[in-house]
Formats: structure tokens, C-alpha cells, sequence
């Protein structure tokens, strides 16, 4: 059985925390950081089977985040975990091509997994 990668991206460090602990639960090889900065050659080359990330992020505005994530990281899944409480923000980022899911904080904890379990 081959192992499956995941990345996390979020600045709030006990949201990362709760995310890199769901993907280790569910038999992920989970790397966690707290920004794009934080990625080395090495992770650029992984393809991850998923990527669960925040799109509020300081000098970036969140569709371009998402676009940088999808242009510089391979993978397969793109989950949105964001306090990004606007409704079209969210409403453009899930028009975008793989993007599977959107969970804002709050969010619940089983349907993040529901979701990560099947890829």
C-alpha cells in the first residue's frame, strides 16, 4: 500500500495542530506549516493526495493564495478550512477547479474527515 501525503497550511496554530493530528489519524504522512514560506524543494516535488489550507493569509488576497497553492504544489484535493466568513469569497473559491471542499471555523471535525478518508 503506498503512503499517502497530506499537507497542512494554517497560521493559527492549534487549528494546524487539530488538522495535522485528523490526516496522521486517517494514515497520512502529514507535513504542517504556517505559511508558503516554510515549504523546501523536497515538499514542491511531493504530490499530495491532499491539502488542507486556510486562504487568509497577510499580504495575499485568498483567491490568489489559492491559485499560488495550486500553480507551485502538486496534489490531487484542495480543502479550504478559513475563518473567511464572506459568502462570494467562498462561493469563487469553490467555482475554482480543484477545490473539494470549504469548511469554515467552526467547522466539523467529522465532516473534514468524511472528507480526507476517501482520497
Amino acid at each position: 500500500m503506498r503512503t499517502r501525503h497530506a499537507l497542512v497550511i494554517q497560521e493559527d496554530k492549534i487549528i494546524l495542530k487539530i488538522l495535522e493530528r485528523l490526516a496522521n489519524s486517517r494514515s497520512y504522512s502529514c507535513k504542517a506549516i504556517t505559511s508558503l514560506n516554510d515549504l523546501d524543494i523536497e515538499d514542491q516535488n511531493t504530490n499530495f493526495d491532499v491539502i488542507i489550507s486556510d486562504i487568509l493569509f497577510d499580504g495575499i488576497a485568498p483567491l490568489e493564495f489559492v491559485s499560488q497553492v495550486q500553480e507551485v504544489i502538486l496534489h490531487k484535493n484542495l480543502v479550504i478550512v478559513s475563518n473567511m466568513g464572506q459568502e462570494k469569497i467562498k462561493k469563487d473559491t469553490m467555482a475554482l477547479k480543484g477545490i473539494a471542499g470549504f469548511f469554515e471555523i467552526p467547522f466539523d471535525l467529522d465532516e473534514v474527515e468524511q472528507l480526507i478518508a476517501g482520497y
